[in-house]
């Protein structure tokens, strides 16, 4: 025994203390006389289950300072500036346990240790306070927790976590109440999209923030979001259009109704509360309208066809000037009572639309005269469109049908001044004629002139006829248009105007040396469409001179 150590240390193997309890240690010494002596026996406590029994704990209970497991700036405000959390009691309670408390499970040292608990398994409260949550930031945490015996024994860990978003940027709040400033509304405002929810502010803003907006009626509730990019104002909303299907998941599309409308700020995942909120009625009833747009034109409505009064289909011919007749068949959705309009080019056929009678439906068709005085008032022109329009006889909501394109080409000029020669003189009975004294063989002074008839844009073809020999002869020795055509370049009502030119010798006289010349013209208007012809002027052409001989170069000789 000599060469022991002393006090001489022994190790207990785990196996000889495995069971949970009070053990009895003694030492034995075998002496030399092969007597034995024992020592006294001294009491040791075992403690290998710790505070759970070795189950695994359920998470932390948040009990205040959180709403739907978000901390935010104003859920602390609202709990004194603190998170107050519940921690599942312990099963085995000995005194000088301890609740250590980590924020998140990967922590190394606890945020709180908490001793003196109670002797029984009751759920153990405690608080953090705003300073010990706010340094971290915005982040999401698994809040866990462990209790020690004083043994120093831990529970489970980590035990069930419990998951904490913290969102510890001001939130949106104190939002202003809504508005839908075109209620009560109609197609009209959602055709023009005006259909708006109007938001003036709140306090927090930040660009990207997300606004929902409820609406609610006896037919359902949609919400729809919309990012907000500008932080709105009391002088310059944010304008929100609500989305037509939205409309009429809310109103429908057979009458007037009434809905509730909120909103509510999301901002990083956390929404805010709601708004007040605002009733708001709108109206999207009509005679034939469809739920897959609010119009106003609807392409499955009949088209229009138009005859004229010589037979054409879709065309008013030149110098027609009688009545039209229009017609289209009888949309599915007609009752008595709607009212139609019909429009020509923009112009109403009645005073008053009219409204759709039982005969009208019963015959399929509904028939419409155009009358002349309404075809001279709009014109002439290419591709004019005609349609019609309904109103369901309640309220405003119009549905117009597609445009179908008219030729109108009716009205012609008939009062066009005949052209003139300046140099010509009177040769009797209306005649003007030139000779050798007004020196012919230079070419032939001509003019259009015009004031009432001719203005800019305008463009004139001219046509020249020259018979010969002999004043009467019907012998056509010239037959052509003179070239270019004019494009008048300013109306002929201001001074100065008119068309003035040379007729060329060579190609147009030359020819002849008695004879007779026709000239006229025609006039395309500048919209493209209205035309009319001047009428002829006689010119006799003389290249003798008194003695025989002729003036200018001899016709050539065939």
């Amino acid at each position: 025994m000599a060469d022991l150590t002393w006090p001489y240390v022994s190790n207990i193997k785990a196996d000889n203390i495995s069971n949970h309890g009070e053990y009895g240690i003694h030492y034995e010494i075998l002496l030399a006389s092969e007597e034995n002596e024992i020592s006294d026996t001294t009491l040791v406590n075992v403690d290998t289950v710790g505070p759970a029994g070795g189950l695994l704990l359920d998470a932390i209970t948040l009990v205040a300072g959180a709403v739907d497991g978000k901390v935010t700036q104003s859920s602390l405000a609202a709990n004194g500036d603190k998170l107050t959390c519940r921690a599942p009691g312990r099963l085995i309670a000995r005194a000088l346990d301890t609740l250590h408390i980590y924020k998140n499970y990967t922590d190394a040292e606890p945020i709180k240790v908490i001793t003196d608990l109670p002797l029984d398994s009751s759920p153990i409260e405690f608080s953090l306070t705003k300073d010990q949550l706010v340094d971290d930031g915005t982040r999401v945490d698994r809040m866990a927790y462990r209790y020690f015996d004083y043994s120093k024994n831990s529970t489970i860990y980590p035990p069930k976590l419990r998951e904490i978003e913290y969102i510890l940027t001001p939130q949106p709040e104190n939002l202003s109440d809504p508005a839908v400033p075109a209620a009560p509304l109609d197609l009209r405002d959602a055709q023009l999209k005006l259909a708006e929810v109007h938001l003036f502010g709140y306090d927090n803003f930040r660009p990207g923030q997300i606004v929902q907006i409820e609406l609610d009626s006896a037919l359902g509730t949609q919400v729809f979001p919309h990012t907000l990019l500008i932080e709105p104002t009391p002088t310059d909303p944010a304008k929100i259009e609500i989305p037509w299907l939205t409309l009429v998941a809310i109103y429908g599309i057979t009458g007037p109704g009434t809905a509730s409308l909120r909103y509510r700020v999301v901002a990083e995942g956390t929404a805010s509360a709601w708004s007040n909120t605002i009733s708001v009625d709108a109206d999207f009833s009509s005679a034939a309208g469809d739920t897959d747009g609010p119009g106003p034109i609807r392409d499955y409505l009949p088209l229009v066809t138009v005859r004229s009064s010589e037979g054409l289909v879709n065309e008013i011919g030149p110098g027609d000037t009688g009545d039209a007749t229009a017609e289209f068949a009888v949309y599915t959705s007609a009752v008595p009572g709607h009212l139609l309009q019909f429009y020509w080019g923009g112009i109403p056929i009645y005073s008053t639309p009219r409204a759709v009678t039982q005969a009208d439906i019963d015959s399929g068709t509904f028939t419409v005269i155009i009358t002349a005085a309404v075809i001279a008032a709009g014109g002439n022109e290419l591709d004019k469109k005609v349609w019609y329009s309904l109103t369901n006889g309640v309220n405003t909501n119009m549905d117009t049908s597609l445009s179908t394109l008219v030729d109108v080409l009716a009205s012609e000029l008939q009062d066009l001044k005949a052209p003139g020669f300046p140099k010509s003189v009177n040769a009797g009975g209306g005649i003007r004629s030139i000779t050798c004294k007004q020196f012919v063989e230079l070419g032939i002074d001509a003019s259009i002139v015009d004031p009432d008839n001719l203005k800019k844009g305008d463009t004139i073809r001219r046509f020249w006829t020259l018979y010969g020999e002999g004043l009467t002869s019907t012998n056509k020795l010239v037959e052509a248009e003179i070239l270019p055509p004019i494009v008048v370049a300013n109306d002929h009502s201001l001074p100065g105007g008119g068309e003035f030119f040379l007729v060329d010798f060579a190609a147009y006289v030359q020819p002849a040396i008695l004879g007779r010349v026709e000239f006229y013209y025609t006039v395309l208007k500048a919209d493209g469409v209205t035309q009319g012809k001047s009428p002829t002027t006689l010119l006799y052409v003389s290249r003798k001179n008194a003695d025989e001989s002729i003036c200018g170069v001899p016709p050539a000789t065939p």
